[in-house]
């Protein structure tokens, strides 16, 4: 039998797996009550046999990410363990706790602040105590609070969950780290929990073997690094200008860098190594110094164009320029375009290439140079924020010279947001939106999609998409760029996060963005490798005991249902698998979800309406149209709606009146042979059971 947990752990990959069936024999009366959010009831005289199965459902486990070989490489090759109190290193001891001999433990907390080589640390541990490396996972953060339950315990796999940006875990999640050690500790599988000291706080529920890191030697890093990536080069970490840039109290991830600035430099240029690690703090200054004068604006509205447009063909980046020069209140010469030097004096002197025939770009001779003109104009001249936000926006409008390009554009803003003062891109971003002009608004899209999968301000923002999600002031255009911004990049990475920002937009008395949450789930549920998964969250949502949540989920769901809509799901086939277990897990959802929507008031028309489509459409074949409607409707064709959907009307298609005798004498000829199915309430358990 396949381990639960064996595929749910890969990128993007979601599968149900059951276990071996328990027959349960009886000859006599059987009575079973089992009160949960699948409940079944089953009543029975004689002889009765049923099997029961127990679903693991691989899409409720976080995501893990693989590891970078690049990086294994380095912690394999390159690792400085710093000594701890006892004078053997500190990883040394972590691996110490995890040894059968000290008691054995499967999990273990790294304590430290950002830039002490947790993670680094935490890969070379999972190394050490013999996980392969293609077996080590970053788990992404797809939840809204920590759950223990969600965290994969994959066969002879470690993992590794950095809470760091994470808001403080409740209570259950520390207790439930000793159910979480045992399933481990079962599976041989290692988890390695990264936090700070000041957020993780298990106080006596929770008995981890923690390891708390202090800094290491950024020194010792630099020359572990470049002995592994280019030892012929160890001399430039200790001679000028090099020699000086890192500081005793350095963090571990500025010695890798500048290691590995030193190991791809081209000859032997140190100068330039020095300006990237220093993010070309001394050359901007000398560069604004030297091209200050009255007739320079031109060259340094240029750079700032070659620097938003990094990469962009000559002709974007100059007309992009003169905007901005002309936006500042510059005055173009007579002329235009034959006024002025000529391209190659123009790019030289703003330290600028051509690449690939006719492209601008400013890092393909001094990497990093782009991002850091962006920076400090934004930090020099905090008054021109504004018109370079504007600027970005009328350059990407629909017309706009750059609108072939809004993904740099976005990405380069959304740097900023990091900032002092980068609050503002958010509230520009968000008010382009409300003004309902479309060239800001698609840009304003793109920054916010940009800025809310950003590790550093990533949590925030998805924080700010959450509340406009809920509160009641929000507008239509706003509650609309949110439901597009889940059904994107954010999407992709954090269903669940997603998800719960559109439960909030479906459960709006205002039905505000109430046509982009229906595109958005079919968007999402359009993916193969994450269908299971967004089936899961809107079901679940369907069968709440909160009125609100249960009528979002109807409603939802039957959005995935609209046999009119382009994005129609695959249908998927109900019937059992070869082996005798149930089948795919997401026909069981769909019979779930259909049932739930049906029994909700709110939308039992629309439920009709849509399953009654689905039986007239020539587009569905008959086998996998027949199979689900029969288990949506099984034991439930007496309650009104139904026997009209059976029935039919005029209009009903020639196809479907086949359908319906079909689907009416199998129903029939099933409720007069099993005593279960005359049970006047729906059967909300599995889709595949017939009792």
């Amino acid at each position: 039998m396949t381990d639960p947990t064996e595929t749910a752990t890969e990128p993007a990959t979601a599968e149900t797996t059951a276990t071996e069936p328990e027959a349960a024999a009886s000859t006599g009366p059987v009575q079973n009550a089992e009160a949960t959010g699948r409940a079944r009831v089953t009543q029975v005289g004689g002889d009765y046999e049923e099997n029961h199965y127990r679903y693991v459902r691989g899409w409720e486990y976080l995501r893990g990410v693989r590891v970078d070989d690049h990086e294994v490489n380095l912690v394999e090759n390159a690792f400085v363990d710093t000594p701890g109190l006892n004078g053997s290193g500190q990883v040394e001891n972590a691996v110490r706790l995890l040894n059968p001999l000290h008691g054995q433990s499967h999990v273990l907390v790294l304590i430290g602040e950002p830039g002490t080589g947790r993670r680094t640390a935490a890969l070379r541990v999972l190394r050490d105590v013999g996980v392969p490396r293609d077996r080590i996972r970053w788990l992404v953060l797809d939840w809204e609070r920590a759950r223990t339950e969600q965290i994969p315990h994959t066969k002879r796999h470690g993992f590794v969950l950095d809470l760091t940006n994470s808001p403080a875990a409740p209570e259950d999640f520390y207790t439930g780290l000793a159910d979480y050690q045992k399933e481990a500790e079962a599976a041989d599988a290692y988890l390695i929990i990264l936090a700070t000291a000041g957020a993780w706080a298990p106080g006596a529920v929770a008995t981890v073997p923690t390891v708390r890191l202090a800094r290491p030697s950024a020194k010792k890093i630099a020359e572990a690094h470049l002995r592994h990536l280019a030892a012929n080069r160890l001399d430039w970490l200790t001679s000028a200008p090099l020699d000086a840039l890192l500081a005793t109290a350095a963090h571990a991830s500025d010695a890798a860098r500048l290691a590995r600035l030193v190991a791809k430099a081209t000859g032997d240029d140190r100068n330039a190594v020095e300006q990237e690690f220093t993010d070309w703090e001394q050359h901007l200054r000398d560069w604004f110094e030297e091209f200050s004068g009255e007739g320079d604006l031109r060259e340094r509205a240029l750079l700032v164009s070659a620097a938003l447009l990094e990469g962009v063909p000559a002709g974007v980046v100059l007309e992009a320029a003169d905007q901005l020069f002309a936006e500042v209140g510059g005055a173009l010469p007579a002329g235009k375009a034959l006024a002025g030097r000529d391209l190659d004096a123009r790019l030289e002197a703003i330290r600028a290439s051509s690449v690939n025939g006719e492209n601008i770009s400013l890092d393909d001779d001094r990497h990093g140079l782009a991002g850091a003109v962006l920076r400090h104009v934004w930090q020099q001249r905090p008054q021109l924020r504004k018109a370079l936000l504007e600027w970005a926006s009328h350059i990407s409008a629909p017309n706009g010279i750059a609108v072939h390009h809004l993904r740099r554009i976005a990405t380069s803003l959304a740097q900023l947001s990091l900032l002092t003062g980068g609050a503002t891109v958010l509230s520009v971003a968000s008010g382009w939106i409300d003004t309902g002009r479309a060239a800001h608004r698609q840009l304003a899209v793109e920054i916010m999609e940009t800025m809310a999968l950003d590790p550093i301000a990533g949590p925030g923002v998805r924080k700010q998409l959450y509340d406009w999600a809920s509160q009641k002031n929000t507008s239509d255009a706003l509650a609309t760029s949110v439901a597009e911004i889940c059904a994107g990049r954010l999407g992709e990475m954090y269903p669940r996060v997603a998800l719960t920002r559109l439960r909030l937009l479906a459960s709006r008395t205002d039905e505000r963005g109430r046509e982009a949450v229906a595109d958005a789930v079919r968007t999402l549920a359009g993916a193969a490798e994450q269908r299971a998964l967004v089936l899961s969250e809107i079901v679940e949502w369907s069968e709440s005991a909160n009125a609100t949540i249960r009528k979002a989920g109807a409603s939802t769901f039957l959005a995935l249902t609209d046999v009119t809509s382009e994005q129609l799901l695959p249908l998927p086939v109900v019937e059992k698998a070869a082996d005798g277990s149930a089948g795919a897990p997401v026909g069981e959802l769909f019979v779930r979800g259909w049932r739930a929507a049906l029994l909700e008031p709110t939308a039992a028309e629309t439920a009709h309406v849509n399953l009654a489509a689905w039986l007239d459409s020539p587009h569905l074949a008959d086998d996998q149209v027949l199979s689900l409607a029969a288990a949506v409707l099984r034991g439930i064709i007496g309650r009104e709606g139904t026997a009209k959907l059976l029935v039919g009307n005029p209009d009903s298609s020639e196809v479907g009146r086949a359908r319906r005798r079909l689907l009416l004498d199998q129903l029939i000829s099933e409720q007069s042979h099993s005593p279960a199915a005359r049970d006047p309430e729906p059967n909300n358990g599995s889709a595949f059971t017939t009792t």
